[in-house]
């Protein structure tokens, strides 16, 4: 649904996988919506279908702190660590968390900055010191004993990033403020590579066989370098400036680089020397409205990217798990916005005032910390539960004002729609808000859902589509439309 002067006919809604969100209300590609939330547009071409729910997680003991760093374990496990205190949290094969560690370091802040598993040890770095435990011993609840804290000390002692990447050469390395850490085996070195002053190593990931490094200076300082290096020269191979507030995370991406950059929402391209713009958080932006994906807010489940938005101030876009895919190479790469944490504010979805933390996928679960002011959790994908309320709206469609329109109808065509399950929907006429939801009826003999009753003039017009799950169960929605007279 287009941005355009329409004085009659069917504007239709289709090609879910085509378009994926658009640039703005008003302006996108052809066949792209506004909003998508909740929705998989991906694993069946054709069909819109509705994604699991997120759930939090209330087994046993679960975290009560943010947590920006996570590990999932060979040993089953999963572990996540407290970003401001020493805590740390396993969640076993059994499901049930626990509470297993409170990091106390020797020198510095006790809030985990970055944590890897590498040779038969999880890793984990607080401002000043290195700490490891074996996995073999790591899920038997007897930390105290078993973990070895202050196995290192950094030389600069971030306060803030010690973000990590094991390369192809299956050494694991650690930004520390200008400077790359290592542990190669069993050895830790505290300067493997200096960078210069004042950049700060911020995210780190990989092309090839080598080292990709993500820098950062202060908030106030709009230019930032990506740098990429060989591991084994004693300087870095080359660089590239761009005009933002640091490189905040590397997309885990198949075959190619991205990175998300500044906190207007930019999604960069790397092509080995090179950043170049490839796509844009949709949302509001300005000095008073920021946010960023934080460096450990991103996974990949089955060649999907997913990175969590966290809000700066202002909540300039929708803070949830966002994701970048495609079916397969014969459609093109969308972005959408499937998973919405577990909060509630009512029945509506929560999308601002949120941080996004850590994000692990495990098999083909996908797992989600989130803070909410003072409030914390760890959402779990759930197997067995559709995500209820799940919604899109459509792109404005703007007429001729002196002429206006009538808005006559607006559809749903559906493969199926099960018991128990709805499609709501709802107008904003003339930017005056969207009200109650609209009369309607189903065909079932046409598989249609329309409204009724309608008929009146406007000349700007958005549609929003709201759906109803039960259980596990959930329509299939083949492709929409707005009637204008």
């Amino acid at each position: 649904m287009a941005k355009k002067q329409v004085q009659e006919g069917l504007i239709e809604i289709r090609n879910f996988n085509q378009g994926g969100l658009s640039s703005s209300k008003w302006s996108g590609l052809k066949d792209s919506l506004y909003k998508l939330i909740g929705f998989d547009p991906h694993s069946l071409p054709g069909i819109l279908q509705i994604e699991q729910k997120l759930t939090a997680e209330t087994t046993g003991t679960e975290p009560t702190e943010f947590c920006r760093v996570a590990v999932n374990s060979s040993n089953g496990a999963q572990y996540w660590f407290s970003y401001t205190s020493g805590k740390i949290w396993e969640r076993p094969t059994t499901g049930t968390w626990r509470l297993v560690h409170t990091t106390t370091p020797a020198a510095g802040n006790a809030g985990c900055l970055g944590a890897a598993e590498y040779q038969g040890r999880i890793w984990w770095f607080t401002q000043s010191r290195v700490h490891y435990i074996t996995v073999a011993l790591a899920d038997d609840n007897n930390w105290a004993v078993d973990a070895v804290e202050d196995a290192g000390t950094f030389g600069i002692t971030d306060a803030s990033f010690h973000p990590t990447y094991e390369t192809a050469g299956q050494v694991l390395y650690i930004g520390d403020g200008n400077r790359v850490a290592q542990v190669d085996g069993t050895t830790f070195t505290a300067n493997a590579l200096d960078i210069k002053t004042p950049l700060r190593i911020k995210a780190l990931g990989g092309i090839g066989t080598d080292l990709l490094i993500g820098t950062y200076v202060a908030d106030t300082v709009t230019s930032t370098e990506i740098i990429r290096w060989n591991t084994w020269s004693v300087s870095f191979t080359n660089s590239d400036t761009i005009p933002e507030i640091g490189i905040n995370a590397f997309l885990p991406a198949d075959n190619m680089v991205l990175v998300q950059a500044g906190n207007k929402g930019n999604i960069y391209f790397y092509n080995g020397e090179k950043l170049e713009l490839y796509k844009k958080i949709p949302g509001t932006y300005s000095s008073t409205a920021y946010g960023e994906v934080y460096p450990n807010s991103v996974a990949n489940k089955e060649g999907q990217i997913l990175f969590g938005f966290s809000n700066g101030s202002g909540n300039p876009a929708d803070e949830l798990v966002y994701r970048i895919a495609r079916h397969d190479r014969d459609y093109p790469y969308i972005m959408d916005a499937p998973y919405p944490i577990s909060e509630r504010s009512g029945s509506d979805f929560v999308l601002t005032g949120l941080e996004i933390g850590a994000i692990l996928v495990v098999g083909s679960d996908i797992y989600v910390a989130w803070k909410n002011g003072a409030t914390f959790g760890v959402d779990k994908s759930d197997a067995s539960t559709k995500l209820d309320g799940a919604y899109f709206e459509t792109r404005i469609t703007i007429v001729n004002r002196e002429e206006q329109a009538n808005f006559s109808d607006a559809l749903i065509a559906y493969a199926s729609k099960p018991a128990s399950t709805d499609i709501d929907f709802y107008l904003d006429k003339n930017y005056a808000g969207y009200g109650s939801a609209l009369s309607k009826v189903d065909d079932t003999q046409r598989y249609i859902v329309r409204t009724k009753d309608e008929g009146t003039e406007f000349s700007t017009l958005q549609l929003k589509v709201k759906i109803t799950t039960s259980v596990n169960n959930a329509p299939q929605i083949e492709s929409g439309g707005v009637i204008i007279r």
